[in-house]
């Protein structure tokens, strides 16, 4: 008898293995390695990028696999990305909700995370802010110039001596951001300012550990905290405390609202106001204004001098390509007066050497996951409500149909056509592509270019060590960042 019901009990567990093993062949396919109700949990790893590499050109274009019940479906290629992010868009522009708002009581706040009209309307009037402020031009301007002075002295006091940027870099970002939310700079040295950045950086260094939970909440609920998911929101917690209860608060109670709207909080603050009085139903709030301050200052502070210091990475490699960015500046605007936003269509292959080491570096490399929201079918494979689905942007970056065999080569020239003036590609979406592109696209690439255009008109940037520049190798986490490296900036006039 006991023979018996263990025979029955084998049987029995074999055959739900096997379920969970089998591959339905509505959904996309599936790498082998998956477990019984784990899924390819203990399959995927730290960094996914070479993983899902392997696996594209295994599976094809569009592939899956499950983590605790949870389908992820992995995009790959521009044509097919662009068919689901930007012509399907209806079906895939939800996201699932962040683990942190979750736990904070700030889910479906912001931009980044949120869903629905609650997302459209915040989406919408943030841009409309944005814009209103010359988003790319004008009032930016303006804001990325007076940071760079004080970005300048900050290089000029270092005397050429070799230093790690990750810091300063991350500070100066995040400083044109505040510029823009709060209508005031913070110094470098500024209290307030070194906490909220040292915050984010804290953050963003546990993310990577931490992101399991978003995409699987039942392991929030182990014992302990392994994967540091009740750090990050504590972090989270105290970012968003200063954000709100000091920075909002203390400018609420030196301006007025009705009158003077020359900063992002002023301008949403008013325009909430406005649809209040018009009896309009809307989202807007001080809770969403926090959140989406801080996506915003995220953004700028992180994945924007992310690409900044890839490009510093590159410059000190390449010194070749270095020279012909400071001759084309010499040539085209000189060495007396500082570049300005006017100047972007004269430096061709300051552009070129932008678009090139963004692509290369591909720092947004699984961009931000979508949720399916309905039933639908994508190249044949059924993709069902609450799939994750992830846009592989490294296919697309390294894609040698698009870009050439020598895809993995720093080529500038690539992004120049035969009359010297710059193309770029469709392809080259580093930002994204879609509704979810990221609505800082514009305020990214401006300080980039001006950052960049005054670096190297001032200075001529080494590595620590000549004989032995350092690697261009990278770290995976909420973006894909340079290894922490030493640069010296040396003043080209010789002062």
């Amino acid at each position: 008898m006991e023979i018996t019901a263990v025979l029955i009990a084998s049987i029995l567990i074999v055959c739900v293995y096997l379920w969970f093993r089998r591959s339905d062949g509505m959904y996309p396919p599936q790498p082998p390695g998956s477990l019984p109700f784990l899924g390819h949990m203990f399959t995927l790893e730290e960094d996914p990028r070479p993983q899902f590499k392997k696996w594209h050109k295994e599976l094809g274009d569009i592939f899956s696999f499950k983590v605790t019940g949870t389908l992820l479906i992995v995009l790959n290629g521009y044509d097919l990305i662009k068919e689901v992010l930007v012509k399907r868009a209806n079906d895939f522009s939800d996201r699932a909700p962040f683990f942190v708002d979750k736990l904070l009581g700030l889910e479906h706040k912001g931009i980044t995370f949120s869903s629905g009209q609650a997302w459209k309307e915040q989406r919408s009037v943030a841009i409309s802010i944005l814009r209103s402020f010359g988003m790319g031009k004008n009032v930016l301007n303006q804001i990325i110039q007076e940071e760079i002075t004080h970005f300048i002295g900050l290089i000029t006091d270092l005397k050429g001596h070799p230093t790690d940027m990750r810091i300063n870099t991350n500070m100066a970002m995040g400083n044109i951001t505040c510029t823009l939310m709060f209508g005031q700079r913070f110094d470098y040295s500024d209290a307030t300012f070194q906490r909220l950045m040292g915050h984010f950086y804290e953050f963003l260094r546990g993310f990577n550990k931490s992101e399991a939970v978003h995409y699987f909440p039942c392991l929030a609920k182990l014992p302990g905290d392994i994967f540091e998911a009740k750090r990050v929101t504590k972090v989270a917690h105290a970012i968003l405390d200063i954000i709100a209860n000091k920075l909002i608060k203390n400018m609420k109670c030196k301006t007025n609202v009705e009158s003077e709207c020359n900063n992002f909080v002023m301008a949403y603050l008013a325009e909430r106001d406005k649809r209040l009085r018009d009896g309009q139903a809307t989202t807007m709030d001080e809770e969403n204004l926090a959140k989406i301050v801080f996506d915003l200052l995220l953004a700028g502070s992180d994945t924007t001098a992310s690409a900044l210091l890839w490009c510093m990475l590159y410059a000190i490699n390449f010194p070749e390509v270095q020279e012909k960015i400071f001759q084309e500046i010499e040539n085209e605007i000189g060495l007396e007066r500082a570049p300005t936003f006017h100047d972007r269509t004269k430096l061709v292959y300051l552009n070129a050497f932008i678009a090139e080491v963004t692509r290369l570096a591909s720092v947004v490399a699984h961009s931000f996951s979508h949720l399916c929201s309905a039933d639908t079918i994508v190249n044949g494979y059924k993709i069902p409500k609450d799939s994750i689905v992830i846009p592989n942007l490294d296919s697309i970056m390294y894609d040698k149909k698009i870009w050439g065999n020598d895809v993995m080569s720093l080529k500038p020239e690539r992004f120049i056509n035969q009359e010297g003036k710059l193309q770029i590609p469709e392809q080259l979406i580093p930002f994204g592509i879609g509704r979810r592109v990221c609505i800082g696209e514009g305020l990214a690439s401006t300080a980039i270019f001006l950052m960049l255009a005054t670096l190297f008109q001032k200075f001529k940037l080494l590595p620590k060590d000549i004989l032995s520049p350092p690697p261009i190798k990278y770290i995976y986490s909420t973006d894909v960042s340079p290894i922490r490296f030493e640069v010296c900036f040396i003043d080209r006039l010789g002062n």
